[in-house]
């Protein structure tokens, strides 16, 4: 290095040794500052090993010499980044999200309390776990009333008949999980036809085939008290029934919190 330049920069580091009560802000930028110097004038590695151990020497004493533990030599030019964990939920602060978790509480892996069913509510108060998702939810996370919880499309029935054909059961058996993780809400289950047929026909075809989806879901452990079947006709179409895809839409059991 050019001999001027050197002058410059030990005069450079002449200043800084000469700083008096300096915060420890200061204090660890006047390590990296004199460790750089260091690498300027002893050039590589080697120079910046040798600022290293001037740097621990001159901004220790520009702090007042003592050691305490704010003041402490600084192995290898290295400062203390450990991270704490105010609020006890395994997630360091400087990653969490949701500080002030109540001790004991499952998170994620930002901090912030698990929400299975993704209803707003978290595990550790939601009563109604599994709630569809796009469901309305108190402050327990239950279904408010009147909200349907799962509407089971396309079922099929023997012709003129109320009896579910094998993929009609094997579509309630979606069912059986969301209603049994919803012991304590009372649910309707309500049948509706296309609109071929008379409206008198339909209304009594509905009827029995809500109490066919009924008496599926007890065989399959469900509550009987916890159900009510109810028909609605041809009323209320989700679809259009001037097709046939329309009219299997349309022909459908709804699960709706009474």
């Amino acid at each position: 290095m050019n001999f001027y330049i050197r002058i410059l920069v030990l005069t450079a580091l002449g200043t800084l040794a000469a700083c008096t009560n300096v915060t420890q802000r200061q204090y660890e930028a006047c390590i990296a500052g004199i460790s750089a110097a260091g690498g300027v004038i002893g050039g590589g590695v080697g120079g910046v090993a040798a600022g290293v151990g001037v740097s621990a020497v001159v901004c220790g004493e520009a702090q007042g010499g003592d050691d305490t533990p704010e003041r402490a030599v600084v192995a290898a030019a290295a400062v203390d980044t450990t991270v704490g964990d105010s609020d006890g939920d395994g997630v360091t602060d400087d990653v969490d999200r949701c500080p002030n978790t109540p001790a004991g509480a499952a998170v994620d892996r930002v901090g912030c309390l698990l929400d299975q069913d993704g209803d707003g509510v978290p595990n550790s108060r939601d009563s109604c776990a599994n709630t569809p998702r796009g469901v309305e939810v108190d402050a327990s996370g239950c279904p408010v009333k009147d909200e349907v919880v799962l509407t089971v499309d396309r079922l099929g029935f023997e012709f003129d008949s109320s009896r579910l054909d094998a993929q009609s059961r094997s579509a309630l058996d979606a069912a059986v999980d969301v209603i049994q993780s919803h012991s304590s809400v009372q649910l309707d289950v309500v049948g509706y036809t296309d609109n071929v047929g008379s409206d008198d026909y339909n209304q009594g075809l509905s009827e029995r085939r809500a109490q066919a989806a009924v008496d599926y879901l007890v065989s399959q452990g469900i509550p009987r008290s916890q159900l009510r079947p109810l028909g609605r006709g041809e009323s209320s179409p989700v679809a259009s029934n001037d097709t046939e895809d329309g009219r299997a839409r349309n022909r459908r059991v709804e699960l709706v919190v009474r």
